[in-house]
């Protein structure tokens, strides 16, 4: 059964295809899925859209906050920084 909720997708670690995600201004964008990190208890999904890394771009990750009522990006520096030295830490700074 194929699972149409973005939620269960990201929180699904067998789950690694691309996602939908909806700009403000209703465009869509695909993402990959990068990884699913844990920081301070939560989940947070590393996704990258998928044109850029298409184009050879490789800095293009984006931090999200996967909760019950929704996904949402992470803007906040300190959280931004903790869950990018989870990432490090579990898969090498080669990011």
């Amino acid at each position: 059964m194929a699972k149409d909720n973005i939620i269960d997708r990201l929180l699904d670690e067998d789950d690694c295809g691309n996602v939908t995600l909806y700009a403000e201004d209703g465009s869509e964008v695909e993402m990959a899925q990068i990884a699913l990190i844990a920081a301070g208890g939560a989940p947070y999904a590393l996704l990258a859209p998928v044109e850029l890394l298409e184009k050879g771009q490789t800095d293009c990750l984006l931090a999200f906050a996967v909760r019950e009522d929704g996904v949402f990006e992470v803007t906040d520096d300190d959280l931004l920084s903790e869950i990018f030295e989870e990432y490090d830490r579990l898969y090498g700074e080669g990011r």
